[in-house]
């Protein structure tokens, strides 16, 4: 009986070191397929060039209820981040989205004064501002001096809501970890931003730069203004982050802004680019965008 107990316990050892080198097998396998991941994405990204004759009609859109287009993101994996961007930008990884869709422009002044109009919403302001106000006042310039309330505000009334960070970012650069909207290379004719001669000292109206829409056709999401989004900032969260339709920290004291702006050096207008700033901050470089779940579509 005791030479059958000690069998059983031998046995037993022996099934559990098989099981434990299983396990490791299958971990340095996943381990090499997601190199070899990495490796084919860098390989794509790299061999991505900018083309002149994209087909954008191949996206799903809608019209939202402020009568502004939407254009529907497919659902899917896209690379969040940059290794080779700032701390906060780090590690970057794999995120799977649902299916979202999110404004083709930035709003307008227009449409903000379409809204301030119907619920008597108060007038947007910067405490300063380095040119001629009228600039803020151009109904087809992209509206600035909002606060991150103050967007959150106009989505809810146009039945929509400020898109994730997440979400922003699939929208600006595809699946393919683009550096830009149009491809990895600065291009300064693909956007408003510092430096580009591009005749706007400021922002200037939106959908201005058709070469530089994103690969779903969304336009400047790269220059003219930043945008809010609803995450709380952490400099730290992608270290921790959920890669399942992240919604950003549950707490915070600053929200992230994205997509770089007028007054912007190239290297801060990078899809993976992150800012932040306190909710009632406005600012005359940020604006926003609005954002809404597939299955909110009406």
């Amino acid at each position: 009986m005791r030479d059958k107990n000690l069998m059983v316990g031998v046995i037993f050892c022996f099934a559990i070191s098989i099981l434990f080198l299983l396990v490791i097998i299958w971990e340095i396998k996943k381990s090499i397929d997601h190199d070899e991941r990495v490796q084919q994405m860098s390989k794509k990204t790299n061999a991505v060039e900018v083309s002149d004759n994209r087909d954008f009609s191949i996206y799903e859109t809608m019209v939202g209820d402020d009568a502004r287009e939407m254009i529907l993101i497919p659902e899917g994996i896209f690379t969040r981040g940059s290794d080779s961007g700032g701390y906060d930008e780090k590690p970057a990884q794999e995120i799977y989205l649902d299916a979202f869709y999110i404004d083709k422009y930035e709003v307008s002044v227009k449409g903000y004064n379409k809204y301030r109009k119907a619920t008597n919403y108060v007038k947007p302001s910067v405490p300063f501002f380095p040119g001629d106000h009228k600039v803020m006042e151009v109904p087809s310039h992209a509206v600035v001096g909002v606060s991150w309330h103050d967007a959150v505000n106009y989505c809810t009334w146009a039945g929509k809501r400020l898109p994730t960070e997440a979400e922003w970012e699939k929208a600006a650069r595809g699946t393919h970890g683009l550096n830009f909207p149009w491809g990895n290379k600065v291009l300064s004719k693909r956007a408003n931003f510092a430096g580009t001669g591009d005749g706007f000292t400021y922002m200037g109206p939106v959908g201005n730069y058709p070469m530089g829409r994103s690969v779903y056709g969304v336009y400047d999401m790269a220059g003219n203004v930043s945008e809010w989004v609803s995450d709380f900032y952490d400099q730290f969260y992608y270290k921790s982050a959920p890669i399942m339709n992240p919604t950003g920290p549950e707490t915070g004291e600053n929200h992230v802004f994205k997509g770089g702006s007028w007054d912007a050096r190239s290297v801060d207008i990078r899809t993976s680019k992150r800012f932040a700033a306190s909710p009632g901050r406005k600012d005359s470089i940020v604006g926003f965008r609005c954002g809404r779940s597939k299955l909110d579509k009406k």
